[in-house]
């Protein structure tokens, strides 16, 4: 619990940081540029906000009423090649990936901050199942909140791109981290079949 307050506090930071830069960004060259008060731009940057809540809050709905044959992590789609691991790993994936919120238990019950029982392959399953779930609804929030810039299309460069790119920041390395870790999963699920067709053998 402790960590998961630390790593909210974090993203908060971030998303604090991403307001600040857009409002100081929008105000200084829209005052000028467009001859727009302070106020104004302010809730658009507020509104805008606000309608990428709803974007993710939406997505996080829709993907989870997908049917389960759409995440079976041994579909070819979700493959995690070699190389694209060991780019995570140059990315420095390992001493940051504990600092994404992991906000699948509030929400499902699951959490996938660590493995409880390698050996239960159902269990594994399960597992999988959820970074599919995470990953499918983070790639996709990460390009829907491009929609964002249609919020206000006189501020869209100064207002919609900096939310829509900081929000695919914060969508796309929970994805990776979930593309990082399930391999693992996966190897450890093939290592049990082989070892229980052994024993009734």
């Amino acid at each position: 619990m402790l960590i998961y307050n630390s790593c909210m506090k974090l993203y908060i930071f971030i998303i604090l940081i991403g307001c600040i830069f857009t409002s100081v960004l929008a105000v200084s060259i829209g005052v000028r540029v467009y001859s727009l008060s302070d106020g104004v731009i302010l809730l658009s940057i507020l509104f805008s906000l606000l309608v990428l809540i709803i974007i993710d809050a939406v997505v996080a709905i829709f993907v989870r009423i997908f049917p389960k044959k759409w995440v079976n992590p041994f579909n070819k789609i979700y493959t995690v090649h070699k190389w694209e691991s060991k780019f995570y790993v140059k990315l420095g994936i390992r001493k940051w990936k504990d600092l994404i919120p992991e906000s699948g238990k509030m929400l499902t019950g699951f959490g996938k901050r660590e493995v409880l029982d390698m050996k239960d392959n159902a269990y594994l399953f399960k597992f999988m199942e959820e970074t599919v779930y995470a990953e499918v609804m983070h790639l996709l929030s990460a390009v829907l909140g491009f929609l964002v810039v249609f919020v206000n299309l006189k501020l869209w460069f100064l207002v919609g791109i900096p939310l829509a790119i900081f929000n695919f920041i914060l969508q796309i390395l929970p994805a990776m981290v979930q593309r990082y870790n399930r391999p693992k999963l996966m190897l450890a699920y093939r290592r049990n079949e082989k070892y229980n067709q052994s024993i009734s053998e």
